[in-house]
C-alpha cells in the first residue's frame, strides 16, 4: 500500500517565514550599520541598539559583502516574489489539425482565444498566463537588434491574436516577422491555480524546425501537454518527438482530442499505449485524457442558458474536469512546490553568514582561549584562496575552457541536425509547399539552436559555479556547514549566481538572416516553348508510331502523339521547377549555415569568458569580504580578552538573544525544507 503523500507547508507559510527572515536580516544590517561606528577607543562594546533583535551582523557598513544581511535580504525579497508569481509552465505540443488550440480554447474557457483554424499556421509561441483582467502583448523585434536588445511589448486586442501569431497561408512566412512571441492574461481559475500554456508553433510535422523549438523550450517547462486525435494512432514523427523529449522534462499529460467525432478512439488509445512502450517508454506510464472539446463548449453555453443539469452531463462527456483537476493538483502544486523549497534554501543561506558571524562573537565575548589561533588558520586558508595560483582560479580556468569545448561541439552536431532535417525537407517536399514553408521553418530551426545553446551554457555555467565554489566551500563555509547538513542537502553558505533571468546567449527570432532568394526562369515566348517542346517530340512520335502499328488507325497516333507531348512537357516544367525550388532551398540553407558557423562560435566565447570573468570577481569579492569579517573579528577578540569578564556581560547577553533568534528562524527553516523535500522528492500516488 502507498504511504499517504505528506503534506507540503502552505505557500502562506513559506512566504511568512520568508518575509519575517528578510525583516531580520535588514535590522541585522542596520543594526550593524550602528553599532559599528560607536565603538569606543578602548574596544569596550557599545550599548545595544533599540533594534536589538535584529541579528547585528558587526560588519562595516561600507563593505560590500556578497553574504551581507541586507543583501541577503534582498535577494530573498526577490526570491519570494518570484514564488509568489510564478506559475507551473506547460508547453503544448502537437501536429497540425490535432485539436491543440481549441483544446488551450478549452481549458480557459474562451472559445475564440486562438482562432482554431490557425492551428496548423501558428508561427510563434503563444503564453497563456493568469491575470486580473483579459489583455494581450506582442513582443515586437527592434529593427537592428543590438546583442543585448530586449523585444519590446506592444498591447494588441484579443482578436488579432491570429494575425501577429499566425503564419500567412500564401507565403509560408509569419504574418510579422517582427514578432518574437505573445502573451496574454486571462482571469480564469485555472491559470490562476499557478499554471501558465505555452502555445508552440504548429506549422509541418514535428519533424519540422518547429518541433526543434518546441523541444528546446521543454527544458524550461514543468510539464509537457501533448495533443493527438482520436482518428488514428501516434505517427512516426510523434513517437520521435516523444523519444528526443524523453530527458527534457520531468511531466507528460497526453490529451485524446475529437472523441465526439470517432467512436473507435478507445482502440486508438489502446494502440498509442501500445506504441509508446516500444517506441518512448519513458512516457508509457503518463496519464492520457480523452476529451471532447465540443462538449465542453457546449456545457458551457448550457451552463449560459441556465440548463445546469444539461451542462453537468456535458462537462463529464467532455472529460476536462480529470484534466483540469491533475493539472492544478499535480503539476501546479508540485512546481509551486518546488519554487517554496528554493525560497527557503535562499532564506538559510541568508542566515548562515550572520549566525555564524554572531556565534564567532559570543566565543570572544566568553574570552575562549582557542578563538585566536582558529580565525588566524581560517585567515591564512582566505590568504591562500587569494593567491594566483589558488586551486580554484585553476579550476575555474579549465573549467571554463571545457564548457566552451562542449557549446561549440553541440553548436556544430545542432547545425548537422539543422542541415538533415532541411535537406529531408528539400528531397521530399512539393514545389509549392516547399517554397512556402521552408524559410519559415529553418528560421524556426535556427531560433532553437539558439534556445538550445541557451540553455546548455546555462546548465554548464550552473555547474562550472559548483565545481569552482567547491574548492572554495570548507574556508567560505567555515562554521556555517553544519546547517547545510541538518537541512539535508548542500550548505546554505554564500551564494554566488552570475546568470540572471536574461538569456545568457542572446538571439533573436529570425533576426538578421538572409530572405531565401527565388530564382526565375523565362519559359514563355517561342523559344521557350521550343525549348520545353522540342525534347519530348521525339518520344511523341515513337509513341504515335507504336500505337499506329498496332492500331491501323490514322487519327489514333496523331492524338496519341499529343497526349504524349503534353504529359512528357507537363512533367518536364515539373522537374524543371523542383529543381529550380530546391537549388533555391539549399542556397538559402548554406547561405544561412555559413553565417551561423561565422557568427555563433564568436559569441559563445565572449559569452562564457564574460560570465566566467564575473564569477572570479564574485568570488574574489567573497573571499576579501570573509576575510574583512575574520579581521574584524580578531580584533574584537584581542580587546574581548584584555576587557573585564563582568563588562562583557551585557554584550553577551545581547549576542545571545541574536543568536536565539537566528537560530528559530533557521531551524524553522530546516522544518520547512523538510516537509517540502519529502513533497518534492516523493512520486506522485495520483500518477496514472
Amino acid at each position: 500500500m502507498t504511504p499517504p503523500r505528506p503534506e507540503a507547508p502552505s505557500h502562506a507559510r513559506v512566504l511568512d517565514f520568508a518575509t519575517r527572515t528578510a525583516d531580520l536580516l535588514e535590522r541585522a544590517a542596520r543594526t550593524a550599520a550602528a553599532e559599528a561606528p560607536a565603538e569606543s577607543p578602548a574596544g569596550a562594546p557599545a550599548a545595544a541598539p533599540a533594534e536589538d533583535q535584529g541579528g547585528g551582523a558587526a560588519s562595516s557598513p561600507a563593505s560590500s559583502s556578497a553574504s551581507s544581511p541586507a543583501d541577503g535580504a534582498r535577494r530573498l525579497r526577490a526570491e519570494a516574489a518570484r514564488a509568489a508569481d510564478g506559475a507551473a509552465s506547460l508547453v503544448v505540443v502537437g501536429e497540425k489539425k490535432r485539436g491543440k488550440s481549441s483544446t488551450i480554447n478549452s481549458l480557459v474557457g474562451v472559445w475564440d482565444l486562438l482562432p482554431v483554424d490557425a492551428d496548423v499556421a501558428t508561427g510563434v509561441h503563444v503564453v497563456v498566463r493568469h491575470g486580473d483582467r483579459p489583455r494581450a502583448e506582442a513582443f515586437l523585434l527592434p529593427g537592428n537588434p543590438a546583442p543585448e536588445a530586449e523585444p519590446r511589448p506592444e498591447p494588441i486586442p484579443l482578436e488579432r491574436i491570429a494575425e501577429y501569431a499566425a503564419v500567412d497561408p500564401a507565403t509560408g512566412r509569419p504574418h510579422r516577422l517582427d514578432v518574437h512571441h505573445v502573451e496574454v492574461e486571462l482571469p480564469v481559475p485555472l491559470l490562476a491555480s499557478g499554471l501558465e500554456l505555452v502555445d508552440t508553433p504548429g506549422v509541418g510535422g514535428l519533424l519540422s524546425g518547429h518541433a526543434q523549438l518546441a523541444l528546446a523550450a521543454l527544458e524550461n517547462a514543468d510539464a509537457l501537454v501533448f495533443v493527438v486525435d482520436g482518428s488514428s494512432e501516434l505517427t512516426r514523427s510523434e513517437l520521435d518527438f516523444l523519444a528526443r523529449a524523453t530527458e527534457r522534462t520531468a511531466e507528460t499529460v497526453f490529451v485524446l482530442t475529437k472523441t465526439d467525432s470517432h467512436d473507435a478512439w478507445p482502440t486508438i488509445l489502446e494502440r498509442n499505449r501500445e506504441l509508446l512502450a516500444r517506441h518512448a517508454p519513458r512516457h508509457a506510464g503518463a496519464p492520457w485524457f480523452p476529451v471532447s472539446n465540443r462538449a465542453r463548449r457546449d456545457a458551457a453555453e448550457a451552463a449560459g442558458s441556465g440548463e445546469l443539469q444539461d451542462a453537468a452531463e456535458l462537462l463529464e462527456e467532455s472529460g476536462f474536469e480529470p484534466l483540469d483537476a491533475l493539472l492544478r493538483r499535480r503539476i501546479a502544486a508540485r512546481a509551486a512546490e518546488l519554487r517554496l523549497a528554493n525560497v527557503v534554501h535562499v532564506a538559510l543561506a541568508a542566515l548562515a553568514a550572520p549566525l555564524a558571524e554572531q556565534e564567532l562573537r559570543l566565543r570572544s565575548l566568553q574570552q575562549d582561549p582557542t578563538l585566536a589561533a582558529e580565525v588566524e588558520r581560517a585567515e591564512e586558508a582566505l590568504r591562500l584562496l587569494q593567491s594566483e595560483s589558488a586551486q580554484w582560479r585553476r579550476a575555474l580556468t579549465t573549467g571554463a575552457r571545457d564548457l566552451k569545448n562542449t557549446l561549440q561541439l553541440g553548436f556544430r552536431r545542432s547545425l548537422n541536425d539543422v542541415r538533415r532535417l532541411a535537406e529531408a525537407k528539400i528531397a521530399t517536399s512539393e514545389p509549392t509547399t516547399l517554397a512556402q514553408e521552408f524559410p519559415a521553418e529553418l528560421e524556426a530551426q535556427v531560433e532553437a539552436v539558439w534556445l538550445q545553446l541557451d540553455n546548455a551554457a546555462r546548465r554548464g555555467l550552473a555547474v562550472l559555479e559548483e565545481r569552482v565554489r567547491r574548492e572554495c566551500a570548507t574556508v567560505l563555509d567555515a562554521g556555517r556547514a553544519d546547517a547545510g547538513r541538518a537541512g539535508g542537502g548542500r550548505s546554505p553558505g554564500t551564494e554566488i549566481a552570475v546568470v540572471d533571468d536574461g538569456a545568457v546567449i542572446r538571439a533573436e527570432r529570425g533576426a538578421g538572416l538572409p530572405e531565401m532568394v527565388h530564382s526565375t526562369h523565362q519559359d514563355g515566348g517561342p523559344l521557350g516553348v521550343i525549348e520545353s517542346v522540342i525534347p519530348s517530340v521525339g518520344t511523341a512520335a515513337t509513341f504515335g508510331t507504336v500505337v499506329a502499328l498496332v492500331t491501323s488507325s490514322v487519327l489514333l497516333p496523331a492524338v496519341a502523339s499529343y497526349a504524349m507531348l503534353a504529359v512528357l512537357t507537363r512533367r518536364r516544367r515539373r522537374r524543371a521547377e523542383l529543381g529550380r525550388v530546391r537549388g533555391d532551398a539549399t542556397r538559402h540553407l548554406n547561405r544561412v549555415l555559413t553565417e551561423l558557423s561565422t557568427e555563433i562560435p564568436a559569441q559563445i566565447t565572449s559569452h562564457v569568458d564574460e560570465l566566467t570573468d564575473r564569477l572570479a570577481v564574485a568570488l574574489d569579492q567573497a573571499i576579501a569580504d570573509e576575510r574583512l569579517r575574520l579581521e574584524r573579528g580578531l580584533a574584537d577578540h584581542r580587546r574581548d580578552l584584555a576587557t573585564a569578564a563582568a563588562d562583557l556581560a551585557a554584550a553577551r547577553d545581547r549576542v545571545k538573544r541574536r543568536i536565539g533568534s537566528l537560530t528559530a528562524l533557521r531551524d524553522e527553516g530546516l522544518a520547512l525544507a523538510h516537509g517540502l523535500g519529502a513533497t518534492t522528492g516523493s512520486p506522485d500516488p495520483d500518477r496514472s
